[in-house]
């Protein structure tokens, strides 16, 4: 209407009310790869260089401390030992009969302290040797579950020493971990929220809060780069390790005209440079 005053006029409205709109405080949340994984595994990993001979238990079965877990190939290890302990015995002997003739002997007498470090050589080389062979055992660090793979992928397989095989994780010792992409890496507070929504179980979530992000970028199996998030759970779950979904993270409040225009601006400067 012509008479009406200019802020009450519809055209001004309508901007105050979609301004006001903009400026609503929204909580910034991305969304990222998540799985279930668990919090503090013993990783068993390779003692000695050799191959992957038999493993005694099954992917997810129940383990006791001390229970024997996978054992290497033995044979050559074995051979050796064998060379080793009948090489110690051959040295003792020959220490004997030396020590037999430097009764009237002295050049024998003379050749009893070389014969005796010989013997030393060979005692060590034979207790390693049969250390190796029980490192060749392994067994379990603690109770828990043993997660690894297909078995039949590591008979046969050659390892080096320190190599992962497999881990043990205690029950209910779960959390969360998720991958943010580059672009989402927007600034978490301390202990930020975290909802995990599995695909195995859509219509439920699970709560959870973040325990540290890290600092750089790492590799992810499938090439890409992302920034590795650990987050601890609220309640406890009888989901199980390894189920996957999406977890949404929650950042700082901030407006919403900043929420909507955030992935926009941010592809603008690095087109542009601005």
């Amino acid at each position: 209407r012509p008479g009406r005053p200019w802020w009450r006029r519809r055209r001004v409205l309508a901007a105050a009310a979609a301004l006001a709109v903009m400026v609503c405080p929204v909580r910034l949340s991305v969304l990222a790869p998540g799985e279930l994984v668990p919090a503090h595994p013993a990783v068993v990993r390779a003692p000695i260089d050799g191959v992957v001979g038999q493993f005694h238990v099954r992917p997810n079965e129940q383990v006791q401390a001390g229970q024997l877990l996978f054992t290497f190939d033995e044979a050559q290890l074995q051979a050796r030992a064998e060379v080793a302990a009948q090489n110690l015995a051959t040295a003792e002997t020959e220490y004997r009969q030396y020590a037999q003739q430097a009764v009237s002997d002295l050049k024998s007498k003379a050749q009893l302290a070389l014969l005796q470090g010989k013997i030393e050589e060979k005692r060590a080389e034979a207790d390693y040797l049969r250390s190796l062979l029980e490192r060749s055992r392994v067994v379990a660090p603690q109770d828990g579950i043993a997660l690894f793979d297909d078995p039949t992928e590591w008979i046969g397989k050659p390892v080096q020493t320190g190599e992962r095989i497999l881990r043990v994780a205690a029950p209910g010792d779960i959390e969360v971990e998720a991958w943010v992409p580059l672009s989402d890496a927007i600034p978490l507070p301390e202990a930020a929220p975290v909802s995990l929504y599995l695909a195995a179980s859509p219509l439920d979530s699970l709560a959870a809060r973040v325990r540290y992000v890290s600092h750089e970028a790492v590799p992810r199996p499938d090439g890409s780069y992302a920034y590795r998030l650990r987050a601890t759970l609220e309640g406890a779950t009888d989901q199980r390790v390894g189920l996957k979904g999406t977890a949404k993270v929650g950042g700082h409040w901030a407006p919403l005209a900043y929420w909507m225009l955030r992935r926009p601006l941010a592809a603008i400067r690095q087109t542009l440079g601005l």
